[in-house]
């Protein structure tokens, strides 16, 4: 005799399998839905008065092997830093080789002769800033990708205004990781420790980071840790009203090709290896998501693809 079946009949396999990744898909389906709402509500937030600014500190002609493993060849690369006009204040991302160069080369050693740099007087910071009418004293914020030579060099520049940097940063800029002292020049930046005895370190408006900061609460400017080229490197996001998101990779990334096929740089440019390739999928998901467009500091093609000051996006 059978066994009477108590209960209800239990449903295929194939159908379990159909409705679990059919729920799966609506899963999917509303998270992408959700991603793609907040960027635009992100981009809607955007201060129309929001511009930001590219300039360039001159060039430095180098072996392309230093900033692209494999390479060969000499290359002239620009030095871009940026300025970002908010309504909460004028915030500047790098700035650029320091001025002294100008005029005295033996202020960067061996590296006027390793770097050949651009020194004509149009390069000076005032001169790049006077373009659109701002001076030095008027910038309120100093973003550093991190202090090496050609992008802390004119921080003496801006002694009012409060800087934002990584605490792992300052630090191994005064007493850099052994092989990795190369390129700071620690009289740009000495000005910035406090007097002897001082209880604090700092002898300027300083907001020191372990992490990730947005800057004015509205998702506008925001700051991204990225160990990788440096201890403390940063990449800058800038949301525009008009043109939408910005990355600045300042040297977290520095080719659209690296980007593109995994590249890195020669060992002596890397920090961390591991973290810049991290710091290149962090790009390529803003890139994706946000249609982000990525502004590499010492790609020549990218920078020259882009508006130069006194142009601008907005």
């Amino acid at each position: 005799m059978r066994s009477p079946v108590c209960g209800t009949p239990r449903p295929s396999t194939r159908w379990l399998t159909g409705y679990v990744l059919g729920s799966v898909m609506i899963a999917v389906i509303a998270i992408t839905a959700s991603l793609w709402a907040a960027t635009a509500a992100t981009a809607a937030e955007a201060p129309k008065e929001m511009k930001l600014y590219v300039f360039t500190s001159g060039g430095l002609t180098l072996d392309k092997s230093i900033i692209q493993n494999g390479s060969s060849g000499k290359v002239t690369i620009p030095v871009g830093f940026y300025l970002i006009r908010h309504p909460k204040g004028d915030v500047l991302f790098d700035c650029g080789n320091n001025d002294k160069i100008i005029t005295d080369p033996d202020y960067w050693g061996p590296f006027v002769k390793a770097l050949d740099p651009v020194r004509t007087p149009d390069i000076a910071i005032d001169a790049q800033l006077a373009k659109i009418g701002v001076k030095p004293e008027d910038i309120d914020y100093v973003a550093l990708g991190h202090f090496h030579v050609d992008h802390a060099g004119n921080v003496g520049k801006f002694r009012d205004a409060t800087f934002v940097y990584q605490r792992d940063e300052i630090r191994n800029a005064f007493w850099p990781e052994p092989g990795y002292a190369t390129f700071f020049i620690t009289d740009d930046f000495a000005w910035m420790r406090n007097g002897i005895g001082a209880g604090m370190a700092n002898g300027v408006k300083a907001i020191e980071l372990n992490g990730d900061l947005d800057l004015f609460g509205d998702h506008s400017i925001e700051i991204h840790r990225a160990v990788s080229h440096t201890p403390g490197s940063q990449i800058m996001v800038v949301r525009l009203p008009k043109h939408g998101t910005v990355v600045l990779t300042s040297d977290a990334v520095y080719l659209e090709d690296n980007l593109d096929n995994n590249i890195l740089p020669s060992v002596g440019s890397v920090y961390d290896p591991t973290g810049m390739l991290d710091a290149y999928a962090w790009v390529k998901r803003l890139r994706d998501l946000e249609g982000a467009d990525v502004i590499f500091a010492h790609d020549p093609d990218n920078f020259k693809a882009h508006k130069q000051s006194p142009e601008f996006y907005d």
